[in-house]
């Protein structure tokens, strides 16, 4: 299972879902290498209808001014508004 974001009764699995919570898609902030390191060449890790992983969920969060707890599951990030 992939990292998901959950505010108010919504879970955000992709990144353009998530790109809604925190204020727009320039408000993202991706990880710094390549999570999915044995895709075939050419294939784009920054798209935004795939899971979560590529985006650092913690400072993504972060700096659009949530404060977040990870759940039992600790995939699932669950976000507040500070």
């Amino acid at each position: 299972m992939c990292d998901s974001a959950l505010f108010e009764d919504r879970e955000y699995r992709t990144p353009r879902q998530l790109a809604d919570l925190v204020g727009g898609q320039d408000k993202l902030v991706w990880q710094s290498a390549n999570p999915f390191k044995n895709w075939p060449e050419g294939k784009d890790w920054r798209d935004f209808d795939l899971c979560l992983c590529p985006i650092d969920l913690e400072s993504t969060l972060k700096l659009a001014g949530f404060r977040w707890h990870r759940g039992a599951d600790p995939m699932e990030y669950f976000a507040e508004r500070l």
